[in-house]
C-alpha cells in the first residue's frame, strides 16, 4: 500500500503510516493511542498475521490482494453513539467499493459487506469508553478486494469472496474513499443521515433469517432498521423484537 497514493486522494490531512506487514492493524493503533496519541492516524498494512474480525475470529490477510486498515479516532459522542460508528463505517466502505469500482454492494447487519452473495469486507471497531463518552476509537475495515491466488482457505471458501477477480491496483484509491466517506459521515452521526443509505442497502429485510444470540438461536422476519440501528424483527410467534446486539444468518 502506498502511503502517498492515499494521502493524494483524501479530503483531509490525515497521519498515515504504512507498513508491509503487521499482526493486526487495531492492535497497532491501540498501542499508540495507549502511548497517549491524540491525532487521527490511518495505519495500513499490506498483510496481517492475526487479523481479526468480530467474536475473535481471524480475518484472512494474504499479501498484496486486500485492504486491511484501521482509523484511529477521539469523537466527541456519548457512548450510546459510539455504538453507531460500525454501521456508518460499513455504508462508508460499500459506498466507496461502489464509487471507485462501479460494483454494488450490500450489507448484512450489523457489519459485513456482501457482493454476489459473498462476504467481501467486514469492521471491527474497539476502543476505550467511559460513561461520557470515547477516550479513542479504532476502526478496522478489511476488504477482500480480489480473489487471492490459490483461492480462499478451504474453511471460509463457502462465504468469502472479492470485489473482483483482479483490482489490486485499486487498493489505494478504494482506502482513501472508504476514509473520505467514513469521515463525511462522522460529522453528520448525531443527525442519523447515514441510516436512510444503511437502510437502502441491506438486501435481506423482508426475508426471514436465523437470529443467533448467547442463548441460541430461532428463526424470523428482518422487518426494518430503527434511528439508533437496531434489526426489528418478528418471531414466528408474531413477536416484535429490536436486536441491539448478536448476529443473523441469512440464506442467499
Amino acid at each position: 500500500m502506498n502511503a502517498e497514493k492515499i494521502r493524494l486522494s483524501l479530503d483531509k490531512e490525515i497521519k498515515i503510516i504504512a507498513v508491509k506487514e503487521t499482526s493486526s492493524t487495531n492492535d497497532e493503533l491501540k498501542r499508540l493511542a495507549l502511548s497517549g496519541e491524540r491525532d487521527t492516524v490511518l495505519f495500513v498494512a499490506d498483510s496481517q498475521t492475526a487479523g481479526r474480525g468480530r467474536k475473535g475470529r481471524s480475518f484472512f490477510s494474504p499479501d498484496g490482494t486486500g485492504i486491511y486498515m484501521s482509523l484511529l479516532i477521539h469523537p466527541d459522542l456519548t457512548p450510546e453513539e459510539c455504538t453507531l460508528i460500525t454501521p456508518l463505517c460499513a455504508v462508508a466502505a460499500a459506498e466507496a467499493i461502489e464509487g471507485v469500482t462501479g460494483i454494488k454492494a450490500g450489507i448484512k447487519w450489523v457489519n459485513d459487506i456482501f457482493i454476489g452473495g459473498k462476504k467481501v469486507a467486514g469492521i471491527l471497531t474497539e476502543g476505550s469508553f467511559t460513561r461520557k463518552g470515547a477516550d479513542y476509537v479504532i476502526v478496522g475495515i478489511g476488504i477482500n478486494l480480489s480473489r487471492p491466488e490459490g483461492g480462499f482457505p478451504e474453511e471460509i471458501r463457502e462465504t468469502a469472496g472479492a470485489v473482483a477477480e483482479n483490482a489490486s491496483e485499486l487498493r489505494e484509491a478504494v482506502a482513501a474513499e472508504t476514509v473520505n466517506r467514513f469521515m463525511h459521515h462522522l460529522k453528520d452521526i448525531k443527525s442519523r443521515k447515514f441510516i436512510r443509505p444503511y437502510r437502502e442497502r441491506l438486501f435481506f429485510l423482508g426475508k426471514e433469517i436465523t437470529v443467533i444470540t448467547a442463548d441460541g438461536s430461532y428463526r424470523a422476519t428482518a422487518e426494518d432498521i430503527d434511528s439508533d440501528c437496531r434489526l426489528t424483527v418478528r418471531t414466528r410467534s408474531g413477536e416484535i423484537k429490536a436486536l441491539g446486539s448478536g448476529e443473523i444468518s441469512v440464506k442467499i
